[in-house]
């Protein structure tokens, strides 16, 4: 019956798209003259785009157009023909062995010419996998593919939806992969933890919360269907789940945190076929894609039934303190080894406290060294996240002096107090100390410095709030993006073609040290493009303009994928400065158009 819908539908769209060739524009279904007079006929649609009878060029077109712009099918197709060209950008062909994103571009007709050919955009491989050095052969001009995608019209090109599409059979070969006659799986779950949203009831919620967030949370169950790794910095993870093996009806776990909203280590992985366990609030991104928000609003409550692993710890809960607790220093306790079995007792001042931290991370220190607590409890075995109340209830700040136990663990190579909860404080409420670290929770052992709005969520009169300099450090007109690295919003840093331009933070009173700046950049169109990351000094107000700028490497960004954007400085005493983000003017290595920028973080060494 599936397939008898579909092939009506397909007639449906032949019979209300098809024209006169001069009427349908360059460079679709345009005939090209056989001998210069005579015009070849026109071009015949064919197929219902099924595997068992796939679109051809022609019919995907049509099916591309009937859509109307910028919208994409819900479905996938499957689209048959021979590769007439692979495409190219700055002379580079797109092919699979072209960089890392493991995709391709190129165009296929019926008979490899570049007649009424179809646009296949950002094509995945095999299987619908990455394309790896090894993995497989690569696409040249004449072979044969049946490619399964979505489909859409963007900017008057019928092409495939980029990264929502792979190579189903190459020259006969095939590595299977779900596509438009995935099974249909009806909505079920009511969003409890007791009765989930599965993913097809996940993706119905999305389109009736809309492209904004709001702050219910839902849990939602279904299968991964591509791995998850977390980033080695946030301790998060994007992955898609479904509610079948290879399911193309996807939803995106975007930015998720580990259970009970922890962070994940690098070297754990969610695999594909995984059977998980989403929380958290959940919208349509765009318009298209039903995900979870961004940076850590939502977590993963379990994988295959069990937590995941956490920064410090694996996926079980850690062990409560059992017989007698060791009372150590502070250099003892650094010396000891890893441990959630072993617990012991430090106390020391408290420095490098944040103000409204929720989790409970600063230095302990006492007169043989120092270490960092990544949260503290307020008992055995208490609830995360309520470190305000602890704060509120005993006083504790910077300065104070604080017992605490703990157990003995590490983040990348910094040695940290893992799973510690609160025993006594003296000198509550005590000022000194030094001077709040900044804002970002998680382990590392660096202190954060203090960056107003890095991640850009918070805007007032159409500026981001913190990110207006009273010097001339801002040069460039900003205005707010819903493409974002994470969260709901970015900047978007209008560009100039004839000069450079700046985004700045506002001026900060940083201490002399080596500092590492981050932040992730996304450009607006396909164009070429770069941004470059820099501080200005700012000496009584003032920036001299030969001198004060201080620029680190340009970093090549595209449209496809946030790129991770890092420069690293020193300061040799107390310094007043701006942070900046370059967007160039035109030349051979950029366009001079705008570019995005969000998630930035300034860190001391």
């Amino acid at each position: 019956m599936k397939t008898i819908i579909r092939t009506m539908m397909a007639l449906a769209i032949a019979a209300i798209t098809f024209t006169a060739c001069e009427d349908v524009p360059e460079p679709y279904l345009t005939p090209t003259p056989s001998n210069g007079n005579t015009p070849q006929e026109e071009a015949i649609a064919s197929g219902d785009g099924t595997l068992a009878n796939p679109f051809n060029a022609v019919a995907a077109t049509k099916a591309a157009k009937a859509l109307g712009s910028g919208n994409v099918s819900e479905q996938m197709y499957y689209i048959k023909g021979k590769v007439a060209s692979i495409a190219t950008k700055d002379g580079v062909a797109l092919n699979y062995d072209q960089g890392t994103y493991g995709n391709a571009s190129f165009y296929i007709s019926d008979d490899g010419t570049s007649t009424n050919q179809f646009y296949c955009y950002r094509v995945l491989y095999l299987g619908n996998k990455k394309w790896t050095q090894g993995s497989g052969d690569i696409l040249k001009e004449g072979d044969e593919v049946i490619v399964c995608a979505k489909l859409t019209l963007y900017n008057n090109t019928p092409e495939t939806q980029q990264n929502e599409g792979f190579l189903y059979s190459l020259n006969g070969k095939s590595e299977g992969g779900a596509g438009g006659d995935d099974t249909v799986v009806d909505p079920k779950g009511t969003g409890t933890e007791a009765d989930p949203f599965n993913v097809a009831a996940a993706i119905a919620k999305c389109k009736e919360i809309g492209s904004t967030a709001t702050s219910e949370k839902y849990y939602v169950k279904g299968i991964a269907v591509s791995e998850g790794t977390p980033d080695a910095s946030y301790g998060n993870a994007t992955f898609d789940i479904a509610d079948v093996e290879n399911g193309t009806n996807k939803f995106k776990a975007f930015q998720v945190l580990g259970t009970n909203g922890e962070k994940m280590p690098a070297t754990y992985k969610i695999p594909v076929g995984a059977v998980v366990i989403l929380y958290g609030p959940i919208y349509n991104y765009s318009g298209n894609t039903p995900e979870t928000a961004g940076k850590g609003a939502a977590y993963i409550v379990s994988v295959n039934g069990k937590s995941t692993e956490v920064v410090g710890g694996g996926g079980d809960t850690p062990s409560t303190p059992t017989g007698d607790i060791k009372s150590v220093t502070v250099a003892e306790f650094n010396a000891a080894a890893e441990s959630t079995d072993v617990w012991y007792q430090l106390t020391g001042t408290v420095k490098n406290l944040t103000d409204g931290d929720i989790y409970g991370n600063f230095d302990l220190e006492d007169e043989t060294g120092s270490v960092y607590v990544y949260g503290l409890l307020s008992e055995k075995g208490g609830e995360k996240k309520k470190f305000q109340e602890l704060v509120a209830a005993k006083g504790i700040t910077n300065g104070c002096k604080l017992t605490i136990v703990g157990n003995r663990g590490s983040y990348k190579d910094k040695i940290e107090v893992m799973n510690a909860y609160f025993v006594s404080i003296e000198g509550g409420n005590t000022p000194g100390g030094d001077t709040p670290g900044g804002d970002t929770p998680g382990g590392g052992g660096s202190t954060v410095t203090s960056l107003t709005n890095g991640d850009f969520e918070t805007w007032a009169d159409g500026l981001p709030t913190g990110w207006k300099s009273a010097s001339s450090a801002s040069s460039a007109t900003l205005s707010q993006s819903t493409d974002a690295h994470g969260g709901s919003y970015s900047c978007n840093v209008n560009g100039k073609e004839g000069s450079n331009v700046r985004l700045a933070s506002q001026e900060i009173n940083l201490a002399a040290g080596t500092y590492v700046y981050t932040f992730y950049a996304k450009a607006t169109t396909a164009d070429v493009a770069q941004v470059r990351p820099g501080y200005a000094i700012v000496v009584n107000g003032t920036i001299n303009s030969s001198s004060g700028y201080k620029y680190g490497d340009y970093a090549s960004i595209n449209n496809n994928e946030w790129t991770k954007v890092t420069q690293e400085f020193t300061l040799e005493a107390e310094t007043t400065v701006c942070l900046l983000v370059m967007n160039p003017k035109k030349s051979n290595y950029s366009s001079g158009k705008d570019a995005l920028v969000d998630d930035a973080t300034l860190t001391k060494k």
